[in-house]
């Protein structure tokens, strides 16, 4: 092939033909009712490439199951720690605040308090030690 590069053409030289662009669509799509058709029928799953396929399609929907499981459970667990966390802590402050009470209500001038309408006072000779000597 002979290609001109480079060059000017004026009127008086004859000039070689140029080639023709390709042709363009101009936004017309082929028909694809054929493709539609085959997959809402369904004969599209008969093709010896797909049967060969169905195995490995199966295993990729059962590890898609197991993630979709897998992340539930993990969700469910997520709930179930916040909720044992929260449960923990009402317990706690639960605990705390029935340990001062005990501690409030066990002192001996609170008793002494408490003491003074049934009638009982509290003794102001400190208790004594009793030794019994053996033989």
């Amino acid at each position: 092939m002979n290609k001109i590069r480079n060059t000017i053409v004026t009127g008086n030289e004859p000039q070689a033909e140029a080639p023709k662009p390709a042709k363009q669509k101009k936004g017309k799509l082929k028909p694809t009712s054929g493709k539609v058709q085959g997959i809402l029928g369904g004969s599209f799953l008969a093709r010896d490439k797909v049967v060969r396929l169905l195995p490995f399609l199966l295993f990729l929907t059962g590890i898609g199951l197991l993630y979709i499981f897998n992340s539930n459970y993990a969700n469910r667990t997520i709930i179930s720690i916040s909720k044992t966390k929260k449960q923990i802590e009402e317990q706690r402050y639960e605990y705390i605040n029935t340990k001062s009470k005990l501690m409030q209500t066990t002192q001996q001038t609170e008793i002494a308090k408490r003491l003074i309408n049934s009638g009982l006072k509290e003794s102001k000779i400190p208790p004594r030690k009793i030794l019994i000597q053996g033989k």
